[in-house]
């Protein structure tokens, strides 16, 4: 640390004609050295003055001048800091180059150091008397609107021009022709520096309307800072703009600058929010998608949701009122859930700005979805559309897939179809199943079904006597089956069907209907067990399986019996 204070001090006390005395003067860096000492020596801090405009030229021309220290104001910190890291990277250096870039950085530094302090000790002083002079000066507003007027007309053509420009660069970068790559690089700079100086210009006369408004304490002033600061930013000045505006607004407004604030934030809040709602995120066609419309896309989407639930459980409540069937309450709740759902789907569309041809985007995407894992699910939509219409299979109906797998369907939407077995229990079922594969319908028509009975008895019992004997015990029975129907004969009947091996076997026709034709494995029992009972009391013999052994007797044998020597 001692080292390097003396170093320091070492260096303070040499001047640079002291180290340009020990370069040989053909040395290679005598000429850089001799600059950096020239330099060094117009070195010297000159203080930064404002004078009170008398005009409005000469008002424009200072509140530049006061825009150009502030913004020395605020990007000086950040140039210290930087000589700063030169200084200590310089300090360890010991050629007479480096000496001398230490003897000029370190003296920039205190110069750099001494301005800081005078424009935070001046800037308040210079923006009151600038800001006293507005209200001596007359200033020509008319000029100025028509002014702004046209340098915005001028503006758009430059800009125009700006972007013709950068289409012809890129088409001589592809062509490969330096020539014109270069020429068209120099035409596009200078072509920025007009639009910089358009934009100073421009500045200069939004100077002038928003310092009239200030004058006369409109607060239309709030207005036209806007637009000042827009310019500012592409000038690279915002932040010192956006200083004294605000200074000055508090010099003309005092204590309403708070109201007026706090509406100019709300304001500002306001536009960035719709500018963030309006934001593009994605683009469909020619079409670009924005927050909001997206927003407003699942709005709708949503409430077609929410009206298509209600229209289905109104359909449920017209039901008891007109005595509508289930599976017709069912067929219309869904149908028109499903219309409102596609009609929603179309609205959304439509209400960010996509036509029908933008859905053959879709389409092309669904088809080759389909082709890749998705025609299960088309086929299980489609085939649910067909057993709405076809009626086939409707809500209430009790059916059977196969033989473990029977129930009376209680619900019929796009994808699957819902079972509830005698169980209980809900199977889930795709619709493809009903359409592809074999499906009885125990009540498709109606609900009368007839139940064939096995049952046997054994050899010798008379046929006649076994028929009259089950058909009494059926008709003075509490079993319920169908006596009568009007359209086809229903009475029970007892069928010889064959002789088996070990028991004469019939089967009782029986009509049963309603609850009794959807539980077959109860309803048969019932019917068993009145058979069983029947045959009991007439004393009817109920054979089990058996087989007789005959031994013929002109079949010689004998028995002969070893005795075992060893015993």
């Amino acid at each position: 640390m001692r080292y390097i204070i003396l170093l320091i001090t070492f260096l303070f006390a040499l001047t640079p004609e002291d180290i340009l005395k020990n370069i040989p003067k053909n040395s290679p860096e005598y000429s850089l050295d001799l600059i950096l000492a020239k330099k060094i020596k117009e070195l010297k801090f000159n203080p930064p003055l404002i004078k009170k405009p008398s005009n409005q030229k000469e008002y424009v021309k200072e509140f530049n001048n006061l825009v150009l220290l502030e913004n020395r104001l605020l990007t000086l910190p950040q140039k210290i800091k930087e000589l700063q890291e030169k200084l200590n990277i310089l300090q360890n250096e010991n050629t007479p180059t480096a000496k001398l870039q230490y003897i000029y950085y370190n003296r920039l530094y205190g110069i750099y150091n001494k301005e800081l302090s005078f424009l935070n000790e001046n800037m308040d002083k210079f923006e009151k008397e600038i800001f006293e002079s507005v209200k001596d000066i007359d200033f020509n507003l008319k000029e100025a609107d028509y002014n702004i007027k046209l340098l915005k007309q001028t503006l758009l053509k430059v800009q125009k021009e700006y972007e013709r420009l950068n289409i012809d660069l890129q088409k001589w970068q592809l062509l490969n022709s330096k020539e014109k790559v270069e020429n068209i690089k120099n035409l596009i700079e200078k072509n920025l520096q007009y639009q910089k100086r358009l934009y100073q210009k421009l500045f200069n006369n939004y100077v002038v309307v928003w310092s009239v408004d200030l004058k006369n304490k409109d607060k239309k002033a709030f207005e036209d800072d806007d637009y000042l600061l827009k310019i500012a930013k592409k000038l690279s000045l915002y932040k010192a703009v956006d200083s004294i505006v605000n200074d000055f607004e508090k010099f003309a407004f005092g204590s309403k600058l708070l109201v007026y604030n706090a509406k100019k934030e709300v304001d500002l809040t306001f536009q960035k929010i719709i500018s963030l709602i309006n934001h593009p995120l994605f683009t469909v066609g020619n079409r670009t998608i924005t927050p909001l419309n997206f927003a407003i896309m699942i709005f709708i989407l949503i409430l077609g949701w929410y009206i298509g639930k209600y229209y289905k459980k109104f359909i449920y409540q017209l039901r008891k009122k007109y005595n509508l069937s289930h599976s017709t309450a069912t067929l219309l709740g869904n149908m028109g859930y499903y219309t409102i759902l596609i009609f929603s789907f179309l609205i959304s569309l439509k209400s960010v700005g996509l036509d029908l041809s933008s859905l053959t985007i879709i389409a092309g995407a669904l088809s080759v979805g389909i082709g890749f894992g998705l025609q299960n699910i088309v086929s299980n939509l489609v085939s649910g559309i067909i057993l709405m219409f076809e009626n086939s299979i409707k809500v209430g109906d009790y059916i059977q897939i196969d033989e473990n797998t029977r129930g009376e369907v209680v619900d019929i939407s796009m994808r699957s179809t819902v079972i509830r077995t005698n169980d209980n229990i809900d199977l889930i079922i795709p619709n493809q199943t009903f359409i592809q594969n074999n499906v009885i319908n125990w009540t498709l028509n109606d609900d009368i079904v007839r139940f064939r009975v096995p049952f046997g008895v054994e050899y010798g019992s008379k046929i006649e006597e076994v028929e009259r004997v089950v058909l009494e015990a059926l008709k003075t029975s509490n079993v319920p089956y169908v006596k009568k129907h009007p359209r086809f004969d229903v009475t029970p009947r007892v069928v010889f069907i064959e002789m088996g091996d070990s028991s004469l076997n019939f089967e009782l026709f029986v009509w049963v209907r309603g609850e009794y034709a959807r539980r077959p494995r109860r309803t048969k029992s019932e019917f068993l067990k009145l058979i069983y009972n029947a045959l009991n009391r007439a004393k009817i013999g109920i054979p089990f399986p058996q087989q007789d052994l005959h031994i013929k007797d002109s079949v010689p044998f004998e028995i002969v019996i070893k005795k075992d020597k060893n015993a």
